[in-house]
């Protein structure tokens, strides 16, 4: 995984960077309107049900109420003095049962006198099935004189089913003594109030039920925008990453089609151009030591000679670097003593390093050490490592070091020249790069040598490292191989 994520390109990684943030905040914001805002909201909708309750407690009660005042109306008539007297002419039951009916909800009235029952709106019943309401009844032409009593019987089948306009929410009376029929509903995950009654259910409670996900559906439908907002989002950025990947195929394909050409064309003008230099120095040579030559003329000769051999090591550069691209370079692969390898090398530079009147000090192993490797490529990477020590110091000394642990072998050369700005060492290894543009020390340099020796140094399975700590302290160069 760590392996596919390094081979991503800065682009795909800021998308999935993106993408997983988007995936990140999308759940954080789910969890927390869950965890949350759902208590938020159950105890908003307990508040609101604890209203509802109220109201529903004083309609109910209201209702009872409005019950009550018409029995003690009835109680008010003169019609009722015949109490007084027993009198059984059918005129109170008459108005009894028109009053009953006028009440409907199945109510009962009787008119009572000594506890016993005079008239009655019905002929049967049963007492225990009902709320009894009770009014004493006087004489209209003495109002302290009591003569009978009025009873309304109340259905206790009304109270048992409870009327309300939500579905989801359940209304129950539960009464301050046991009496069947009122059984409290099946209720499941609900938020559930009560409230104690007065008057005429005196003891009785009220309660109030709502099932906790019709209540959280608020809740839902936020998730739902959301997650149809997070979907959308996932969808418009693998669309984005979907166009950008098919551009990047095509800027791949067209850029590999680049790079064939110029792989192509410095190959051929590699070719072509050796032939002739070849015949330039060998003819700059022979006119050298030619006797018709004079010494200014043998001055102009020599340096016909560098420029051309400056020019032909800088066409083979560019020929070995279209090999190194092309992957058509071959490892020659043998065995060699490494310690010998570089004391052969160090003694090739020392009359450079005698010139400049630099010190020079070794550390290498003290024996033998066989690997495999490409002798001819292990070449090229130490001399270029040892020639831009020397190239870039002009006072001090150059310290080569070679060094084994566990099979990694170091090669070091450490030198006190001119340094490197650290701001510039990010593209030492880049193609026709030069650090000390402007400067002196870049004469015949074409900026290849440190970008072929890091391609060559990774074929033969190593790496280079430079290291500076600034300009006027000197540079570290770390070559790290292994056997093939």
């Amino acid at each position: 995984m760590i392996t596919l994520w390094r081979q991503l390109s800065d682009t795909y990684r800021i998308l999935i960077f993106m993408l997983f943030l988007i995936v990140l905040i999308q759940l954080s914001n789910l969890f927390y309107i869950w965890k949350f805002e759902s208590k938020v909201l159950l105890e908003r909708e307990r508040e609101s049900l604890e209203y509802q309750l109220d109201v529903d407690a004083k309609l109910l009660q209201s209702h009872l109420k409005s019950l009550k005042k018409e029995l003690e109306f009835l109680s008010t008539l003169e019609v009722l003095d015949d109490l007084l007297v027993n009198d059984m002419d059918k005129r109170i039951g008459i108005l009894l049962e028109k009053k009953s009916k006028d009440l409907a909800e199945g109510t009962i009235l009787l008119a009572m006198r000594d506890k016993k029952m005079v008239a009655s709106s019905v002929e049967h019943y049963k007492k225990e099935e009902f709320l009894l309401f009770k009014v004493s009844v006087y004489a209209s032409f003495d109002k302290h004189q009591q003569i009978g009593d009025l009873h309304l019987l109340y259905p206790f089948t009304n109270l048992m089913q409870l009327n309300i306009e939500n579905p989801n929410q359940q209304l129950w009376l539960k009464p301050p003594f046991f009496k069947e029929g009122f059984d409290v509903p099946k209720i499941k995950d609900s938020i559930v109030v009560s409230q104690r009654l007065t008057g005429a259910l005196e003891g009785w409670e009220l309660y109030l039920s709502y099932e906790e996900k019709y209540a959280l559906n608020i809740i839902k439908e936020i998730e739902s925008i959301l997650l149809f907002g997070s979907l959308f989002s996932l969808f418009s950025l693998l669309l984005v990453i979907s166009i950008l990947y098919r551009k990047q195929i095509d800027i791949l394909h067209y850029t590999q089609e680049i790079l064939e050409l110029k792989r192509t064309f410095l190959s051929t003008m590699s070719h072509e151009l050796r032939t002739p230099l070849g015949s330039i120095l060998n003819l700059t040579q022979h006119l050298m030591i030619s006797p018709k030559i004079g010494d200014g003329d043998v001055d102009m000769l020599k340096r016909i000679e560098n420029s051309s051999e400056h020019l032909l090591s800088m066409i083979n550069n560019l020929l070995q670097l279209s090999k190194l691209e092309s992957r058509t370079m071959i490892v020659q692969k043998e065995s060699v003593d490494i310690s010998m390898v570089i004391e052969e090398m160090i003694e090739m530079v020392e009359p450079l390093i005698d010139e400049k009147n630099l010190q020079l000090e070794k550390q290498l192993l003290d024996k033998e050490k066989i690997i495999i490797t490409d002798i001819h490529l292990f070449k090229q990477i130490v001399m270029n490592l040892l020639s831009n020590a020397i190239k870039f110091t002009h006072k001090g000394a150059i310290v080569i070091e070679l060094k084994e642990q566990n099979g990694i072998f170091e090669f070091t050369v450490i030198d006190t020249g001119i340094g490197i700005d650290k701001n510039k060492q990010k593209g030492l290894f880049s193609e026709f790069y030069q650090a000390h543009m402007g400067g002196k020390e870049i004469k015949h340099s074409t900026g290849l040598g440190l970008a072929l020796s890091q391609k060559v140094a990774e074929l033969i399975h190593g790496k280079i490292k430079i290291e500076s700590e600034g300009v006027g302290k000197g540079v570290k160069a770390t070559f790290s191989f292994l056997s093939l």
